[in-house]
């Protein structure tokens, strides 16, 4: 299955889109001139009118208007944009708060999450070594309360809005610029009507503000609409386990950029529990390998028994 053409390109579709959100805090440390909320408001705001022109000379119009005619699609995206939207806002505010490296952890627990959705709901299979993975991540996430002396809303809610999202976009199946178009174009009535509000009252940032800052927030829908349509076309190619695994990659940066870049504190406990769910990684990883090298040596004894 690895060898497959289809599955190949999910990989270098989802080993982009996770980098670039790992590396995205930065651009929201650059926008920190903005509210959570605002910022919110113009990523769905710009990446509509982004999706709009690739939708108009990418999808068929038949496409469209199929979607748009079924009710149970157009709800199930409904549910997956606000799932998308909370995901969005609480990140937004976890960097802006200084509080990226929960953000990261958030994300780190988010593939354990879609492991489990994805032998939940689709009946995906596991190995005992995968699921023993599985513990130790498990395991490490519950450390991180000692790590934060808290409870880790910020990681859970971030995780848990997340795989949802990832899950209802994998049940609905749909052409990735059309599903997002869709998904930011339910969203935008609410974006743009506070958006609305905030010039209104003196407290948005976009018509009174300078070239650079306009630059700055049309921008969002960039960062926003690339990342989201690379995951997109994973999700549509992997299955929720490699999915689940290649999401590593995007917290990997992200707590890289909290603790270098950032300067928020990393302790021992800090360690101790990023280690756990490293590991866990690594045992998890090693299983399909594992499970090919057991396949091979099968297939390659009764060569061997001919030769003797």
């Amino acid at each position: 299955m690895s060898r497959h053409p289809a599955y190949r390109a999910g990989l270098g579709f989802a080993a982009a889109a996770y980098l670039s959100w790992g590396l995205m805090s930065l651009y929201f440390h650059a926008t920190a001139f903005m509210s959570p909320p605002e910022v919110l408001d113009h990523r769905i705001i710009w990446s509509l009118v982004l999706t709009a022109f690739g939708t108009a000379f990418l999808v068929r119009r038949s496409e469209i208007s199929l979607l748009f005619r079924n009710r149970r699609k157009l709800a199930g995206l409904f549910i997956s944009s606000l799932f998308l939207a909370a995901n969005w806002l609480i990140f937004i505010w976890a960097v802006a708060s200084g509080q990226a490296l929960e953000a990261g952890l958030g994300y780190f627990i988010c593939p354990l999450l879609s492991v489990t959705l994805g032998v939940l709901v689709f009946k995906e299979r596991m190995t005992r070594i995968q699921f023993g993975g599985l513990i130790i991540v498990a395991i490490g996430v519950a450390m991180t309360t000692f790590a934060f002396g808290r409870l880790p809303w910020i990681a859970l809610s971030l995780a848990g809005t997340f795989a949802i999202y990832g899950l209802c976009r994998k049940m609905l199946r749909l052409p990735a610029m059309l599903a997002l178009f869709t998904e930011t174009a339910l969203l935008v009535p609410f974006a743009l009507a506070h958006a609305l509000w905030l010039e209104k009252t003196g407290q948005g940032h976009f018509l009174m503000g300078s070239r650079h800052d306009q630059s700055l927030i049309i921008g969002l829908g960039v960062i926003t609409t690339i990342p989201l349509l690379f995951f997109a076309g994973a999700a549509n190619r992997l299955d929720l386990t490699s999915l689940g695994l290649m999401q590593y990659l995007n917290p990997t940066v992200q707590v890289s950029l909290a603790v270098l870049a950032y300067g928020e504190p990393f302790t021992l406990i800090h360690g101790l529990t990023f280690a756990a769910i490293w590991v866990g990684l690594a045992v998890f990883s090693l299983a399909p390998w594992l499970r090919r090298r057991q396949n091979a040596h099968r297939t390659a004894e009764p060569v061997l028994g001919l030769d003797n």
